[in-house]
């Protein structure tokens, strides 16, 4: 199902037919008008009209310190790694090293696990958190079952079953942290503009090294999925979640602020 959906998004629509066509799809999935930007007659494909950018002057930066959220969507699970190296997202449970392959998970410890959920009506780029550098990726292959929470079994195990990929990174300060992307139902592609190669075919287990590691500023494009999935997002101790579970989440938008600094947190109901 999903090459073949893979396949018709890829189709080139007639000039004459994108605008009632990407009106039409844009209305059916809820897409906010004002998140498309240019003509609908630019979009040759739904591909492109699916992973369309953001518009000129759309999200800007916010002027207090902060980590940004990395994509639009929904913030449906804070979880906290525990020494025991086993915990529970969304009542799935999964051990550390599952999640973080490649890894010295200890030095993760009490770190923060943040899952968001894309979906179809999302924007579908991802941008960087916080001012970064990407060490290594690995890319792990897999299912491409569902990810919607409405949808995900406990069996199913989605975060270790699909396919997927790890950026290890680290922040300006030299702090260790993680992007996991995972793929879903009709997701079989991601891309990354600073390695080209990274989430195309063939998926076989591989990790890429950087040397020197690619460098993003807080809120700079990523990389995009094709159709909805999920983003995790391993976040250091000395942060704080800003938002409510099942809040929705914009990217380049305030996500995680600075414990110690002033009106950066306020509670938040942890899974």
């Amino acid at each position: 199902m999903t090459a073949f959906m893979g396949w018709l998004a890829r189709r080139h629509i007639p000039r004459r037919l994108r605008r009632p066509l990407w009106a039409w799809v844009g209305k059916r999935l809820g897409v906010d008008p004002q998140m498309v930007p240019g003509d609908l007659q630019d979009y040759p494909t739904f591909l492109a009209f699916f992973t369309r950018p953001l518009p000129p002057g759309q999200r800007p930066l916010p002027d207090r310190p902060c980590w940004l959220a990395p994509a639009d969507g929904r913030l449906v699970a804070i979880s906290r790694i525990c020494p025991e190296g086993s915990w529970v997202i969304k009542g799935t449970p999964y051990s550390t090293p599952e999640l973080l392959p490649t890894a010295d998970w200890q030095q993760y410890l009490d770190y923060y696990c943040l899952q968001i959920y894309l979906s179809p009506r999302d924007y579908h780029r991802f941008h960087a958190p916080c001012a970064m550098k990407v060490l290594r990726a690995v890319v792990e292959p897999g299912d491409l079952q569902p990810v919607d929470p409405a949808l995900v079994r406990r069996s199913m195990r989605v975060l270790v079953t699909n396919r997927r990929i790890l950026l290890h990174c680290e922040d300006a300060q030299g702090t260790p942290f993680a992007l996991l992307f995972v793929g879903a139902l009709n997701v079989g592609g991601m891309s990354f503009p600073f390695d080209h190669t990274l989430g195309q075919q063939p998926w076989v287990r591989t990790t890429h090294r950087y040397d020197p590691p690619p460098k993003l500023e807080a809120g700079e494009e990523l990389g995009q999925f094709e159709f909805g999935s999920t983003i995790v997002l391993f976040a250091p101790p000395s942060l704080t979640p800003l938002l409510n579970l099942d809040q929705a989440t914009q990217v380049r938008a305030p996500f995680l602020g600075f414990a110690s600094g002033p009106e950066t947190t306020r509670p938040v109901d942890h899974d």
